[in-house]
Parts: C-alpha cells; structure tokens; sequence
C-alpha cells in the first residue's frame, strides 16, 4: 500500500496494512426495463472505488500507520495518490496487477484494539485505473 502523506511525499506503509477491501471499480446499475420487456434489464452508471484500509496502529516516523494517515484524513486541498499492489501469493513484484488512483482519505479512526480503519473516496473525475508493478 503506497500513500501520498500531506507534504505529496510517497510513503509505503504496507506493513501497517493488514486488509484492504474495494480495491476495483464498482458499476451503478440503472434499471432501464420497458414495460413490454420479457426480463429485467440494466444499463451500467458511473464508477465508483471506495477503498477501505485497516491495520495495526503505528507512530513509527515517516511510514507509521498513523504518522501518514493523520495528517491527510479530511484532507481536501490536494488529492493524494493511492496505490494497492497485489502480490500472487507473495510480496508484490515486478508484473504483478496493481491498481492506482487519485483520492481523499475520508475516514480515519482508530480503535480501542490497536488497530484503525481509513476509507478512501475518488478524487479526480478520472476513474483508477488497473496496471501492473514497474
């Protein structure tokens, strides 16, 4: 997990990552069904990539959990890049999908078990895209 903190300076804070969940593009379904249709059917609206983070918290200097999510929770004056790589099996490595995106950090909490969530929003009126780990 690759994140902008509030200065633009990209920070990997995957160790302080123990799930991630959203990661992709979610479709609004429309419902266009004429009356004389046999079968319900859609036609698919504008994407959506809500991305939800949780792990352990961490104050470690520059890459802890909290040191880089604190300062861009609520955060609207910049975007911050996002990037979730996906390892097979294994860390990520060269080749392996990775999927990356300008957001806001809507939501960070920390929990009373030493972990915190932070949910993030799409920030640009491009869509995140799907790559792959250069």
């Amino acid at each position: 997990m690759i994140v902008d903190n509030s200065t633009a300076a990209t920070k990997d804070i995957s160790a302080f990552v123990s799930n991630v969940s959203g990661v992709g593009l979610s479709y609004a379904e429309q419902d266009v069904t004429a009356y004389s249709d046999g079968v319900i059917n859609f036609t698919l609206g504008h994407p959506s990539s809500e991305i939800e983070i949780t792990g352990p918290f961490s104050n470690t200097a520059a890459t802890g959990s909290h040191t880089v999510l604190n300062g861009i929770a609520g955060l609207q004056s910049a975007t911050i890049t996002l990037t979730v790589q996906i390892g097979i099996k294994a860390a990520p490595t060269t080749g392996n999908p990775e999927f990356e995106g300008e957001y806001y950090c809507s939501s960070y909490v920390v929990n009373g078990d030493g972990t915190y969530t932070a949910r993030f929003v799409p920030a640009s009126a491009t869509a995140p895209a799907w790559g792959t780990v250069t």
